[in-house]
């Protein structure tokens, strides 16, 4: 059963609270605190809508003071109410030690007090406000926002009839279906949070969405509805604890082996200790039940919920080199290594005709819906996509990838957004319009747009590539630049026969860095897995001759300089004179009379070891073995040595 929590000990007693809680406060309407009082009502929770969520204070000053001011014109009970939503937004996470959830409570009571702070309430025992496992500090960074969704959530719930309510509470995936409706909860942790307490047989005491899409990768039940839709992921793992139960009989926990795919570095939870010096006589003190593996901080009231998240530092990375270097590979490794983490990403491949409306969004035509014909719509491009599920998410990282970033006109694709990348422009991922950072208004959509602090643009660069020049400078402030350059050292395996791979590759750069540059190389990639001289041939015949033609453009004479060293004829190369006079007698004033050399590839079939490591200037020597008394060595006998 998913209510079992084998590193906080008071789960019992916390699941017990938000029984009563929920049926109290949120089937009866009464109050949590205040006896014999209705609270939980829309008259009450409308104030509360009308003073904090639709006036949001994003200036200076500390949570509680702007809570104070938001509420000034409440009235006790509204007051009170607002405590016991923070009460419930508190209950499950650890990030806070109880008794500092239970002075922040205080300290919203006392804006308005409609009674003396209840310290003796049940509900505000250490046992209770201990905690069920860490939501991250991102929770306490962004928890004006985590009650913004409480209140809207529960001011819809309770408007409802009372036999809808009671329809909800007794059927945990219908709420968590109309909980994920709710528009202020996209990315909002309360989310899972709420429906673990509440429906601890249902829900997973997981309270991050990339973590279960990591348990959900893990045990090979991912599927792409799975990322699109919170109830149907808290669905799937419930069927996956039901085998997993068959699997291992006992308690499964996904921070516990056998089964655990979420464990961290062991330590001391900082609560634990802390409670216990408060005082309280039912905490455990056994060291096996407090060597948790998801360790917080401590935080005070202060540095937890007055902290303003600050701007991070969003990683643009473009990753450039010759072709055949690694630099899709490595994207891959980074695609691979976000999925196994459960952030959600995107890829892209420019192309020269990519533009603004395909990568941002455009007015685009589809068929009508209402008969024939076409209706124009905008439709977002990844790049916006990917921005708004960033701000939806903002305790999560969100990846873009973009192979070959310099095929395309960045300065177009990107338009005003070229500026937005740069990490300084960022703006904080969830925060309001008009925040810290840089927005725009962009076509087709009706609120200011900011670039979110939690997406990160990893791109690929092939410095082969002439269009480089043109967009370089353009990106060079706002991108980090890493180099991918050839390593003959990486080429598996290094000898074909007594061919020495990276001593033929580093020879043949070295002469393309002599007559172009440094960007116009050869990759290690294009020789990695060669295991035949058959192979080999094949790879220079059909890859590497055809790239420096390429990069020659057809001088045919710099491609066999580069193969041969010599600018000579050999088996790779043949050449042979065009004279006109032989070709066009008679035409002596219309064609000249320079003869014109063209060349032909030689057959690979007949390219020898000995002809493929003269190309890095290794030339097989013929040892013959030790003459004896008794005969002498039959020509051409003897084992093949590499010299130089």
């Amino acid at each position: 059963m998913s209510r079992f929590n084998p590193h906080f000990p008071n789960a019992a007693q916390i699941f017990d609270a938000a029984d009563k809680f929920k049926r109290r406060c949120l089937l009866d309407q009464e109050s949590l605190f205040l006896e014999g009082h209705i609270l939980w009502t829309s008259e009450r929770f409308r104030a509360l809508v009308d003073n904090y969520v639709r006036q949001p204070d994003v200036g200076e000053g500390g949570f509680y003071d702007k809570l104070a001011s938001q509420l000034a014109t409440c009235q006790a009970l509204d007051v009170a109410l607002m405590a016991e939503v923070f009460w419930i937004v508190q209950l499950v996470p650890t990030n806070l030690l109880a008794p500092t959830k239970a002075k922040a409570l205080e300290r919203i009571w006392s804006i308005e007090p409609a009674a003396p702070f209840p310290s003796a309430s049940p509900f505000l025992a250490i046992p209770v406000m201990s905690g069920l496992g860490s939501a991250g500090p991102g929770y306490n960074q962004y928890l004006w926002m985590e009650i913004v969704f409480a209140v809207e959530a529960f001011a819809a719930f309770v408007a409802k009839p009372r036999s809808e309510r009671e329809a909800l509470l007794n059927d945990s995936q219908a709420f968590a279906v109309w909980l994920d409706s709710i528009p202020s909860g996209k990315g909002r942790q309360l989310y899972h949070t709420l429906c673990h307490v509440l429906f601890p047989d249902a829900f997973e005491r997981i309270f991050s969405q990339g973590n279960k899409y990591q348990v959900a990768r893990a045990h090979k039940i991912w599927t792409p509805t799975l990322g699109e839709s919170r109830p149907a992921m808290d669905t799937a793992l419930q069927d996956l604890r039901k085998r997993l139960e068959v699997q291992h009989p006992g308690a499964v926990d996904y921070y516990e082996p056998p089964v655990g795919t979420l464990i961290k570095q062991k330590g001391v939870h900082p609560g634990k200790v802390a409670d216990k010096a408060a005082g309280s006589p039912s905490e455990t003190t056994d060291p096996a039940r407090l060597t948790a593996h998801e360790p917080d901080p401590e935080y005070d009231v202060e540095a937890a919920t007055n902290a303003k998240p600050t701007l991070r530092l969003a990683d643009n990375l473009i990753l450039y080199g010759p072709p055949g270097t690694g630099k899709t590979y490595e994207m891959q490794v980074r695609m691979k290594e976000a999925f196994d983490k459960g952030e959600d990403f995107a890829f892209v491949a420019f192309h020269p005709s990519y533009a603004y409306e395909d990568f941002i969004g455009g007015l685009r035509p589809v068929a009508a819906n209402d008969g024939p014909g076409v209706a124009v719509i905008f439709q977002k491009g990844p790049f916006l996509t990917l921005c708004e599920k960033a701000h939806a998410n903002p305790t999560q990282q969100f990846t873009l990838f973009i192979d070959e970033i310099n095929r395309a006109n960045v300065a177009k694709v990107f338009g005003e957004l070229i500026t937005l990348i740069e990490p300084s422009k960022r703006v904080i991922a969830g925060s309001k319009v008009n925040e810290a950072g840089a927005w725009v208004t962009l076509p087709g959509l009706s609120a200011r747009f900011g670039v979110p602090d939690n997406l990160n643009i990893v791109a690929t660069m092939n410095t082969a590539d002439r269009s480089i020049a043109m967009m370089d400078i353009a990106l060079r402030r706002r991108f980090r630049f890493q180099e991918c350059p050839p390593e003959p050292k990486r080429i598996e395996p290094a000898m074909v026969g007594a061919i020495a791979l990276p001593a033929l590759l580093q020879r043949l750069n070295d002469r393309l860095e002599f007559l172009l540059d440094r960007d116009h190389a050869i990759g290690h990639a294009v020789f990695i897995g060669i295991t035949s001289l058959t192979e080999l041939q094949e790879v220079l015949a059909q890859r590497v001759i055809p790239l420096l033609q390429e990069y020659f453009f057809e001088d045919m004479e710099k491609v066999r300089l580069v193969l041969t060293g010599s600018g000579k004829d050999s088996v790779f190369f043949k050449s042979r004179s065009l004279s006109p006079s032989e070709l066009f007698p008679g035409a002596k004033q219309a064609v000249g009379t320079e003869a014109r050399p063209t060349f032909s590839l030689g057959d690979p079939s007949t390219w020898t070891e000995a002809d493929i490591m003269s190309l890095y200037g290794a030339v097989p020597v013929i040892t013959s073995p030790p003459p004896s008394a008794s005969d002498t060595p039959a020509a051409g006998a003897g084992a093949v040595q590499v010299a130089g």
